[in-house]
């Protein structure tokens, strides 16, 4: 089954979720409160976009969040 965009968002604004929580138990990691921060952004846009499909800003924004997502994870790999 494909997921339209909107599920994908909220798949991952799950994700972020758990990051989060990563990133709140595990002090060791380098600037946990601002990856919180910026996790914690990208989640609101996520859902945003998951309610708004069609927003191009919000596209643009969650195709970026995609990217430093990435990169978050391997920090608190």
């Amino acid at each position: 089954m494909i997921q339209s965009e909107a599920d994908q968002a909220r798949a991952l604004a799950g994700e972020v979720t758990a990051l989060i929580a990563k990133f709140k138990t595990d002090s060791s990691l380098t600037d946990s409160q601002q990856a919180i921060d910026y996790l914690t952004l990208m989640h609101t846009e996520l859902l945003e976009f998951a309610a708004n499909p069609n927003d191009d800003r919000l596209r643009q924004s969650v195709a970026g969040h995609i990217t430093n997502f990435i990169n978050l994870t391997h920090q608190a790999g």
